[in-house]
């Protein structure tokens, strides 16, 4: 079944969302189809910083994410709250797209070890320095990566 965007351009996502290089697109719902719609927009080239926490995105919209070559200046990456697997954490670390990627959330989604091995060796990823992947669960690329528990109230 096909789902309606809400949204009918990248700039109707933008408007009102951008803060020099940041797009803080969280709470929004974006789907697949509003990221199609994100990560084919030119303005993306622009952007460093990505929030995406809170949307639908799902694997096969960090699957488009990940393959998208207009997100080359993208540092850091919230993902948090998306209803992502392993799945798409696979086609992340695969990602030829994002080599200045240094920070990562992927809080409440259902990722498990082995999406976490992958971007850890990832092969491609090599700016990854920190993974924030639950509550109170943080990795950090240190000599090799570190799991650094936080406290969390």
């Amino acid at each position: 079944m096909s789902e309606e965007s809400k949204f009918k351009s990248a700039d109707s996502i933008f408007e009102g969302r951008l803060r020099g290089n940041q797009l803080m697109a969280s709470g929004l719902r974006l789907g697949p189809l509003e990221g199609r719609l994100l990560w084919e927009s030119p303005r993306m080239l622009e952007i460093s910083w990505l929030d995406l926490d809170d949307n639908r995105l799902g694997d096969q919209g960090l699957a488009d994410l990940a393959e998208c070559a207009n997100l080359i200046n993208v540092s850091y990456l919230n993902l948090n709250k998306n209803g992502i697997t392993d799945e798409g954490i696979k086609a992340l670390a695969n990602s030829r797209f994002l080599p200045k990627l240094k920070r990562l959330h992927l809080k409440d989604n259902s990722v498990k070890g082995e999406g976490v091995i992958l971007l850890f060796n990832s092969p491609t990823l090599d700016g990854l320095q920190s993974i924030n992947i639950h509550e109170g669960w943080s990795c950090k690329k240190r000599e090799g990566w570190r799991y650094n528990p936080q406290n969390s109230k």
